[in-house]
């Protein structure tokens, strides 16, 4: 398995072992922190300055709650593609990469609903720097879908440029 990633410093074993470590860690953070929000929604109300907050509240504990779920799904999904990259079994990897390619759908879809909410409301120089913003990490989530793939391609025995 010769395929190279990262800008050639690694396989993309490799890289897939590391993409499934950030996806753990990232897991478990955004876990935590949406748990500590929707707490902080629910219990103490009166701490969250945002004033979108004070007229939608469910809308923001449910927004939060599924960013909860998906982050579990991922944090299940990760370990799983680790154990693939261990077993160098693409079976175990392959749910990895279903379920990133449906969040990398839902991400774009709500990255767009968020700007067209953000310009409707007036601020648009925010709605194009959340644009940037929520770009570059859909990039990198593009991006890390190419590595494993690769992996995945190279663990069948496909070939690979």
């Amino acid at each position: 398995m010769s395929g190279t990633c990262c800008c050639g410093s690694c396989t993309v074993g490799q890289g897939t072992l590391i993409i499934g470590i950030l996806d753990i860690i990232g897991g478990i953070y955004s876990v935590v922190t949406d748990s500590m929000e929707i707490h902080t929604m629910i219990n103490y109300p009166d701490k969250i300055e945002d004033p979108d907050f004070k007229e939608y509240p469910t809308l923001y504990v449910t927004l939060d709650s599924i960013s909860i779920f998906m982050m579990v799904v991922f944090f299940i999904l990760a370990c799983l593609m680790i154990y693939g990259y261990r077993k160098r079994n693409h079976r175990w990897i392959t749910p990895w990469l279903i379920w990133s390619y449906v969040t990398l759908a839902y991400g774009a879809v709500m990255v767009v609903v968020c700007f067209c909410i953000i310009a409707v409301a007036g601020r648009v120089a925010e709605g194009f720097l959340f644009l940037i913003l929520a770009g570059f990490f859909l990039g990198l989530q593009v991006y890390f879908i190419f590595v494993v793939k690769r992996f995945v391609d190279e663990l069948k025995g496909g070939v690979v440029n």
